[in-house]
């Protein structure tokens, strides 16, 4: 059965946005050129400015079509746990383990931060809110075992913390007591849980 005009443009379009993420990711935003894209995804420059007016307007497509959040988020959303640190310890398993299948993603987000000042993270940060729902219910109904951390805080330093184990994974690969096994992702979950210092000893800040 012979296809559609509208399937034609959708295959179109999928193509572009599939070579400019390889594009992406292997040059950068800047030194990526519209023929680069045209070239490589065999089209005309007209044929993506059918479907895009900007080169930037294909970014946003990257970014946000590409983006991790769409395998991580129903991942999160499973997760099960008997309290706060349950539910904390397996996100962060599922987070490192699908951002390790998911190089990629990194380069995007440098890119982003470094070519575009995050100027687009509030749009993605919207898309994926909604998205988290159910996990932060599930997360809010064990809050008896959380401190009073404002939810911003908590978000942010949850990022954190797969960020950190990544990118110090990278910085530090040659060095030979570095490892990014099991054990040390175990170890960067309960640092994150329950700090530095030992319990009897610690003095713990109070959040308004």
């Amino acid at each position: 059965m012979p296809r559609s005009s509208r399937e034609k443009s959708a295959e179109t379009r999928a193509r572009i946005v599939d070579t400019a993420h390889l594009l992406f990711v292997a040059n950068g935003y800047t030194a990526t050129a519209m023929r680069d894209i045209s070239q490589q995804a065999g089209v005309t420059v007209g044929a993506i400015y059918n479907h895009f007016k900007t080169k930037q307007d294909i970014w946003m497509a990257v970014i946000t079509e590409k983006h991790v959040y769409h395998e991580i988020v129903p991942l999160l959303n499973s997760v099960e746990g008997e309290n706060a640190a349950d539910i904390i310890r397996s996100a962060a398993r599922i987070m490192v383990h699908q951002m390790m299948t998911r190089r990629d993603f990194f380069n995007l987000m440098f890119i982003e931060i470094v070519e575009f000042n995050a100027a687009h993270i509030p749009i993605l940060y919207d898309a994926v809110v909604p998205m988290a729902v159910p996990f932060m219910q599930k997360l809010d109904e064990k809050k008896k075992n959380l401190r009073n951390i404002p939810a911003a805080i908590l978000l942010r330093s949850f990022i954190g913390l797969f960020f950190s184990f990544y990118v110090t994974g990278i910085l530090l690969s040659n060095m030979p007591y570095v490892t990014s096994d099991e054990t040390a992702l175990d170890q960067f979950i309960d640092i994150y849980l329950h700090g530095i210092l030992n319990e009897q000893n610690a003095v713990l800040p109070t959040f308004a």
